[in-house]
């Protein structure tokens, strides 16, 4: 792509939106979505464009519109078109954003912030909506490192990560709207070891079937996998896990997941091999009831892989985006 940056993809009827961090605003490269093409994937092809640089951290979309953090910290909210532009909040600089449709009409943002406290520093999740002030996600007293939202019919669901030095808490809790943000009990649905706090979840809700809270997380001292948690309706505490195992660690291990229809497709960064200096492999694969992950596919790319996005088109193709040192990538990819 002639942007250099971690990509946010959204899907619309007949078109594609790779967004872009361009320092709190959006930069939005507009794809054609057409007829699947059924055939081989040929070489990376480059843009003969001027390469632009973009920001590591993506911006987050809900509908029409694009929450951006610049180099400070400082939330932007502006529609895809770059317009009326404003500041919302401030994050922690450098942290990931979340965004979905609340009911199908209200933007919802939810992002990390440090607060001091009496034990010093801490890192929370907030949450806000349209022009309105954000309030605390997490619960006092719990942390927050990573965050992720979803649709869940009229309401949403959170996704808070929690990755200390003696353990990692994956929690989740209900946001609707009430005269305001109204926010659902939160519950401990996964205990794990120690996490990296540069390391996202990801979050998944089909329209049937369970939904699934996804990890990238060390097992124990020697294993390293991806946690799947499987959560119920509603989500109840220490929900079962199923665990895809990596070759070796890897910290921050990248994962996006989309869905299409009842199909929870997952693309993530893992290890190639045991070895300490294993290149890395971008992978793809869908999440199934009763059988954790399915890999279907490794993708190939041009040197390490370092970010991932990934949405599903209106034919139900899969668009992956990634960012390496070589660059920012975005393929479709049919799955059968």
């Amino acid at each position: 792509m002639p942007i250099r940056g971690a990509a946010a993809l959204s899907s619309r009827a007949d078109e594609l939106d790779v967004v872009i961090d361009d320092d709190g605003r959006p930069n939005v490269l507009v794809l054609p979505i057409g007829p699947i093409a059924r055939s081989a994937a040929g070489a990376l092809e480059r843009s003969s464009e001027p390469v632009v640089a973009g920001l590591a951290v993506p911006c987050a979309i809900a509908g029409d519109e694009a929450f951006c953090p610049d180099r400070g910290g400082a939330i932007h909210r502006a529609g895809l078109s770059g317009g009326q532009d404003r500041v919302v909040a401030s994050s922690r600089p450098g942290s990931r954003l979340a965004a979905a449709l609340l009911g199908g009409a209200h933007s919802v943002y939810a992002y990390l912030a440090s607060r001091q406290t009496s034990e010093g520093w801490v890192s929370e999740a907030w949450i806000g909506y349209d022009d309105q002030a954000a309030v605390r996600l997490s619960e006092d007293g719990s942390g927050a490192t990573a965050v992720a939202l979803a649709p869940k019919g009229a309401s949403l669901m959170a996704l808070i990560v929690d990755a200390r030095a003696a353990l990692t808490a994956m929690h989740t809790r209900t946001v609707d709207l009430d005269r305001g943000l109204r926010l659902g009990e939160d519950v401990v649905v996964f205990v794990g070891g120690p996490g990296d706090r540069r390391t996202a979840a990801a979050l998944a809700l089909p329209p049937t079937g369970p939904a699934w809270g996804l990890l990238p997380i060390s097992k124990d001292v020697g294993d390293f996998g991806l946690a799947i948690v499987k959560l119920e309706d509603p989500p109840k505490v220490e929900e079962p896990v199923v665990w895809s195992m990596y070759p070796n660690g890897l910290d921050p291990a990248p994962i996006a997941v989309a869905v299409a229809r009842e199909r929870t497709w997952v693309a993530r960064v893992r290890p190639q091999s045991a070895e300490p200096s294993s290149g890395r492999a971008l992978e793809l694969g869908e999440v199934r009831d009763g059988a954790g992950f399915v890999a279907s596919d490794v993708l190939p790319t041009a040197a390490t892989p370092s970010d991932v996005s990934l949405a599903v088109d209106s034919r139900g193709a899969l668009w992956v985006a990634w960012m390496d040192a070589a660059g920012s990538w975005v393929e479709r990819v049919a799955c059968r």
